[in-house]
């Protein structure tokens, strides 16, 4: 299940069970509607959207990973004037693994 809705898919699904609700109480029972299909279609479309941005999450981690040993191995050849350039790079890389670990953790 998504951990988040959109704030138009919140009040669909509100919209929906209050309807439902209004039903039931006019009814008497549990009324038949085509609510449940509305709530299926909404959580599904939430549930893709959930699955894209993991995806992305994991792709940009993958990437951040590989610049990431990618300046490590710059940091190893470089000398001289070089190394404080590639010693730099290389904590950016590690502040941008970072930022694109926790972005994922929520994913997990």
């Amino acid at each position: 299940m998504p951990a988040k809705y959109t704030a138009g898919e919140i009040a669909r699904l509100a919209r929906l069970e209050f309807k439902a609700a209004r039903r039931v109480v006019a009814a008497g029972h549990e009324a038949a509607g085509g609510s449940d299909r509305a709530q299926d279609r909404i959580h599904d479309r939430a549930q893709r959207r959930w699955e894209r941005e993991a995806d992305a999450a994991f792709g940009q981690l993958d990437a951040a990973e590989n610049e990431l040993a990618q300046a490590e191995v710059n940091l190893r050849s470089a000398r001289g004037a070089d190394k404080e350039a590639a010693r730099r790079a290389r904590n950016d890389a590690k502040d941008k693994v970072r930022r694109a670990n926790n972005t994922a953790r929520k994913y997990r």
